[in-house]
């Protein structure tokens, strides 16, 4: 996550001891402040006890953070986030700034923590920050819901939500009347996903490789996952290379094609590889194979080896431009006659650990 160091910070309340903020949530120490009436059956939100010990416990008050200014830009899997937070009590609020996409049903699709944040309480604080997101999980969502959360609690989603609910449409347009709640996050577990029709390939003699995998939802719930390729000299090995081969997020029931590119560090090492292993799970190889989760194994295919030093995709040796042995015929070329009589000259411009 790239976390911008830009921060406008307008005060909203009259302080005893002025001083000029430019850029920050602050410029001097806070003295501790009383505590926020609480107010029995009032939603969770960001804004704290000054004096609470418990870092879990989120205060139930009056006066929520409240989201404002939000802008949306997307480019290929990043996405820049820009927001602005209001604290309208009294107390400081912090904790995490979260995102999460929702399908046409207000089902999750996807959750991400945008940074932590901190707003003294009377001010209002802008924000930008930029984070990864999958193309797969993208073009499904209907609805973006922005909230804050307790530090590293996103993943919990609305049931925790300790902010105002900020929902939107992925164009940045604000979300219309009628636009489904978002709905709790389903925990999605390596036996919800079955794995079939594995796909290996490479381009040519090339360094360009893939991999094609149908993966279905067996659950009765939205599912995320990621998949994980392996590869080992032997069965029983260790593996030797691995690398995440594509995102997914399916309905209950539902299944899907995944296509994705296969990066070795080394890519030297597929003549070295003779067996592949397919697995998917939640977060992919962070999560490892084990008995539960065997995925799918399968010899290498035979057509597929180490790329050859200097051929492209379509088998056509590159030119190495250090080489000065490389030579390229050009074809003569008609040449313009030159009116010298001005004197000009002609003008030319050359150019993991787990033992599975």
């Amino acid at each position: 996550m790239i976390r911008s160091d830009k921060r406008r910070g307008r005060t909203l309340a009259v302080l005893a001891l002025g001083c000029a903020v430019a850029w920050g949530t602050g410029c001097k120490k806070e003295e501790a402040v009383a505590p926020v009436a609480l107010d029995a059956g009032v939603a969770a939100v960001a804004v704290r006890d000054a004096g609470s010990q418990d870092a879990g416990m989120v205060a139930r008050v009056k006066k929520p953070l409240r989201f404002s200014d939000v802008t949306l830009t997307k480019n290929r899997y990043r996405l820049d986030v820009t927001y602005t937070l209001t604290n309208p009590g009294t107390a400081q609020g912090r904790g995490d700034a979260c995102l999460s996409l929702h399908d046409d049903q207000g089902l999750v699709i996807h959750q991400v923590k945008l940074g932590g944040i901190t707003v003294k309480g009377g001010t209002s604080d802008t924000f930008e920050d930029r984070v990864d997101v999958s193309e797969a999980y993208w073009k499904q969502a209907q609805a973006v819901l922005l909230y804050t959360a307790d530090a590293y609690d996103c993943s919990s989603g609305v049931p925790k939500m300790t902010s105002e609910r900020f929902q939107l449409l992925p164009s940045g347009q604000p979300a219309p009347a009628g636009t489904p709640a978002p709905q709790a996050p389903g925990a999605a577990t390596a036996a919800d996903f079955a794995v079939s029709n594995v796909r290996v390939s490479q381009e040519g003699s090339s360094d360009n490789y893939s991999v094609s995998y149908v993966v279905k939802n067996l659950s009765t719930r939205r599912v995320s996952g990621k998949g994980c390729l392996r590869a080992y000299v032997a069965a029983g090995d260790r593996y030797l290379e691995e690398g995440l081969v594509g995102d997914f997020s399916l309905r209950p029931g539902g299944s899907e094609t995944v296509t994705d590119t296969v990066i070795f560090e080394d890519d030297k090492h597929w003549d070295e590889v003779k067996v592949l292993r397919l697995f998917t799970s939640p977060y992919g190889c962070a999560d490892g194979a084990d008995a539960e989760n065997a995925g799918i194994t399968f010899d290498k295919p035979a057509d597929i080896h180490a790329p050859v030093q200097g051929v492209d995709a379509e088998g056509d040796e590159e030119l190495n431009p250090d080489n000065n042995d490389a030579v390229v015929d050009v074809p003569d070329e008609a040449q313009d006659p030159v009116d010298n009589h001005g004197g000009d000259e002609p003008y030319s411009d050359s150019p993991e650990d787990t033992g599975h």
